[in-house]
Order: structure tokens, then C-alpha cells, then sequence
């Protein structure tokens, strides 16, 4: 089955890619700063910060999906079958997903726990005892993967 790619780099791609991501991080630098609901939240919310985060909202996540439909479909004729493609994304994305989960993640829900929710343990107390509960606290299901 031919994908019609080659196996050269699409240097317009790679740049696309590079433009999305920097795209992602100041959209959620941005967050903070809107007046609608985050995890955590400047007192006085700037409105001038909600025209370029609404101007963003309908295309970020397409723009994301196209970047990685056209990752996933280069790598898939670089290794030319389907399960050496699902192996390779298996390990590329399932291992950095669950250690994000176990490790990067479990801030989030308790800086939004403790600040908007009036949950007062400390985090390693959260951690080790109601990050891992697999349900919910407060609203918030857990363990979560934001």
C-alpha cells in the first residue's frame, strides 16, 4: 500500500510543527489570564488577553491534528506495515502518556483542588492518597489526564 510520501523531510512541515507548539505554550501561558474558568487564575482577569485566545480556540487543536496526521502518515511509510506503525506509537506516545499521568499531571488537580475547592491536605498527601482513587473529589475525577 503506497501513502505517496517520501522519505525525505518536509522542512515547511517541521516549521509548521515548531509554529503549533509555540502556539500551544503561549495559549496556555494565556489561560491564566482570560476572564473564563482554569485551574488557576489572575485576580483581575486582562479582557484585551480574550480576543487573541478566542481568535486561536477555533483552529488550535486542527492545526495540531493536521501536524500530527502528517507525522503519523511519514512514519507509517518509513516502516511500511501497520503493526510495526502501532509498536512504534505505542512506545512514542503510551510510555510519555502515563508517566505525564503519574507524574507531570497530579499538580494540576491539586493546586485546582486546594485553591478553588478548599481542599487543604498537602500535596504528597494528595498524591499518595486520593490522586490514585479512580473517581471523583470534589467534582474533579482522578486520576485525570488534564
Amino acid at each position: 500500500m503506497s501513502t505517496g510520501m517520501t522519505s525525505q523531510r518536509h522542512l515547511g512541515m517541521d516549521w509548521l510543527r515548531i509554529g503549533a507548539f509555540a502556539l500551544l505554550i503561549l495559549y496556555h501561558i494565556g489561560m491564566y489570564f482570560v476572564p473564563w474558568g482554569w485551574h488557576v487564575k489572575i485576580a483581575e482577569p486582562l479582557e484585551w488577553v480574550a480576543i487573541p485566545m478566542r481568535a486561536l480556540n477555533s483552529w488550535r487543536l486542527p492545526l495540531l491534528f493536521l501536524v500530527s496526521g502528517y507525522a503519523s502518515a511519514a512514519l507509517f511509510a518509513k516502516l511500511g506495515s501497520a503493526g510495526r506503525f502501532v509498536r512504534s506509537r505505542s512506545a512514542r506516545l503510551l510510555i510519555p502518556l502515563v508517566f505525564g499521568i503519574i507524574v507531570i499531571i497530579p499538580p494540576q488537580p491539586w493546586i485546582d483542588l486546594t485553591g478553588q475547592h478548599g481542599y487543604t491536605a498537602g500535596f504528597g498527601h494528595f498524591w499518595l492518597h486520593d490522586y490514585f482513587r479512580f473517581g471523583a473529589l470534589d467534582g474533579i475525577v482522578l486520576p485525570t489526564w488534564q
